[in-house]
């Protein structure tokens, strides 16, 4: 036993231990029997309830529960934290106060990327170049999806209040109860309406990029500043061409963590390539190239308790950790539209994500899709 606790519980707390974890079933005479059949099994496995982020056992383990504690990662983040806490392990404390050890990167819960249904509604919604209206127009939409690249990709599920002028000034007002709120402009110069320009603040309550921390990893939150500009063109061979591109700056902030002190400013990136060409009868072929929104710089120091002194203390490592993904995920795109008849069209295509998730040594991923579209 003292030396599965690595020599931190001294004699006395090992023979108390044995005492606390005996047997006592039938033996409840204890001037006879004494604590009962001793359990071995019972004094070396975790007693009540495993917790983390306490700083003095003298009265019992308190803190956070392992079950409720974790960071579940965000996209843009991808295995950055993983890969920066490596083997590095942090210690939980049971009820009796003994010390139990844990790789921190089994407390990152990886990101699953963007879903299936959002994946497909954009396929059969792919960016287009935004026009200019001859009036003011207004639209609101509840629980919108997100259709964008970039921050904006956040915001799905989120309503929108969407303002567009005849100048070419547009306005978008994002809110989500639960989580967000947020406000783009974006201008199209009326003599370069080939030309966008976008700035964007995003707020959010209780997540950061996306990424969600509980237990003894406190709260997480950030604000967003982001610019974002985009040039389409076409060429005299009839293609379509479009570039866009997106930085981001996030102010992040955690709260009730006991394992991290702080949080460096995030920096942020994502762009997206289209080509298409219009085909005779309706029809069209698009080719784009697109890296989704990714942490660029940014680091986390945290405090991680790695075991504890025979007096009770707490004892633990600091450690600077980069949040920066080991990879760059991008996704290559074909998509073809066939006129079928009248107002139907039929929609095939393929995307090829290198580096999913941002993780450097994930495999490649393959997406097919197939859309019927009919307006009546």
């Amino acid at each position: 036993m003292k030396q599965q606790f690595r020599g931190q519980l001294n004699a006395r707390q090992l023979r108390s231990r044995l005492f606390s974890t005996a047997n006592d079933s039938g033996y409840s005479n204890a001037s006879l029997w004494g604590h009962g059949l001793m359990d071995l099994g019972a004094a070396t496995n975790p007693w009540g309830v495993l917790r983390m982020g306490t700083k003095s056992l003298s009265t019992g383990s308190t803190g956070a529960s392992i079950d409720s504690s974790f960071l579940q990662l965000g996209g843009p983040l991808g295995d950055g934290l993983a890969q920066s806490l490596g083997q590095q392990e942090v210690a939980a404390f049971d009820t009796l106060g003994a010390p139990f050890w844990f790789e921190a990167a089994s407390f990152t819960v990886p990101s699953q990327g963007v879903s299936l249904a959002t994946r497909l509604h954009r396929f059969l919604r792919p960016a287009s170049i935004r026009s200019i209206p001859d009036a003011w127009q207004f639209s609101l939409q509840e629980d919108a999806t997100a259709t964008e690249m970039g921050h904006l990709a956040l915001t799905n599920g989120a309503s929108r209040l969407v303002m567009d002028a005849p100048q070419g000034f547009s306005a978008t007002l994002f809110h989500d109860p639960q989580d967000m709120e947020g406000l783009t402009l974006s201008w199209s110069p009326a003599a370069l309406p080939a030309f966008t320009m976008e700035t964007g603040y995003l707020k959010e309550h209780q997540s950061l990029l996306g990424s969600q921390a509980s237990g003894a990893f406190g709260q997480l939150s950030g604000q967003t500043l982001f610019l974002n500009a985009g040039v389409n063109t076409t060429t005299p061979w009839g293609w379509q061409l479009a570039a866009q591109g997106e930085l981001g700056m996030v102010d992040p902030s955690v709260g009730s963590s006991p394992f991290i002190d702080d949080l460096s400013p995030l920096a942020t990136s994502a762009f997206r390539l289209q080509a298409s060409k219009p085909f005779l009868g309706g029809g069209a072929f698009r080719l784009s190239l697109a890296q989704p929104l990714r942490v660029d710089s940014g680091a986390a120091d945290l405090s991680l308790p790695t075991g504890r002194t025979p007096e009770g203390a707490v004892v633990g490592q600091e450690v600077s950790a980069s949040l920066v993904p080991s990879g760059r995920q991008l996704d290559l795109t074909a998509m073809v539209e066939l006129p079928l008849a009248e107002d139907t069209t039929l929609s095939l295509g393929a995307t090829r994500s290198q580096q999913p998730q941002h993780q450097q040594a994930a495999e490649a991923e393959w997406t097919f899709f197939t859309g019927w579209r009919a307006k009546w």
